[in-house]
């Protein structure tokens, strides 16, 4: 077989390539909101190296000996990834909203607060979904929970506050907790202003549908019983948020599993 044959790209290739080609375009759809996270690129590098897979592994395989080993190994490895991430989809998509008790205490989880101060817009629907809820629920009361990130000016739990007033929240209704880095501690300090202002631990978990499952299982560590109260992602957005959920999911199962040993 000569050199120029071994590099002449095969129609099913072509064909196959249209997959990350897609998954490329997919996450690439933040970028019409302004937004390049870190779930962007890892959805980009994902799409890439299945398309140098796709490309580079039939010449691999028929050039034999120890490149053909080479192949199949990083085949497996794609295919074991690939697998991985469609079980995480599975538990991510399965979180579904359910009906919190009258009683249960509301928790809007914080996301990213833009330099001047203002909600971003995954904030802000958190924030509308919240005062929906507690507005169908005058005897609730909530904890916005998130502290200030490192390109954040103010924390996230002021501004959560700021605007649930302003939408006509009570301000003895709403009860700050502006430490928080992490879902985990979302919830860790959450749970401690529960046991303390004596608050029910029933939880109405505030927070976009692609997140509540780890939010739900972090809830429950701490000894909290939550029920979803989900937020639709912007389409726009979800594919990067999607991204870098099946990070934050894998450090999750992860630091559970090395807590096990």
């Amino acid at each position: 077989m000569s050199r120029k044959q071994e590099r002449k790209i095969h129609p099913v290739q072509w064909v196959l390539l249209l997959i990350p080609a897609g998954g490329f375009l997919w996450f690439s759809q933040s970028l019409l909101a302004g937004v390049m996270g870190v779930g962007t690129l890892i959805g980009w590098a994902a799409c890439l190296a299945g398309a140098a897979l796709i490309l580079a592994v039939p010449a691999m395989v028929r050039k034999g000996g120890a490149r053909r080993v080479i192949a199949w190994v990083f085949t497996g490895i794609f295919a074991g990834a690939v697998a991985w991430c469609a079980y995480l989809s599975t538990l991510i998509f399965s979180a579904v909203e359910n009906t919190p008790p009258d009683s249960a205490t509301v928790i809007v989880l914080g996301c990213l607060v833009s330099p001047n101060g203002e909600p971003s817009l995954s904030l802000e629907n958190r924030i509308q979904k919240a005062a929906e809820y507690l507005q169908a629920h005058p005897a609730a009361m909530c904890i916005v929970s998130g502290g200030q990130g490192s390109v954040e000016p103010v924390s996230e739990a002021s501004v959560m506050a700021r605007e649930l007033e302003e939408l006509g929240i009570d301000s003895d209704r709403i009860i700050q907790e502006d430490r928080s880095t992490d879902t985990q501690e979302n919830m860790a300090y959450s749970a401690k202003i529960i046991e303390e202002q004596g608050l029910s631990r029933e939880m109405a978990v505030v927070t976009d549908d692609y997140h509540q499952y780890r939010a739900g299982e972090l809830a429950k560590e701490v000894g909290l019983t939550p029920y979803a109260v989900t937020v639709q992602s912007s389409a726009y957005l979800f594919p990067a948020n999607y991204g870098r959920e099946l990070v934050s999911m894998t450090k999750f199962f992860l630091e559970g599993w090395w807590d096990a040993l």
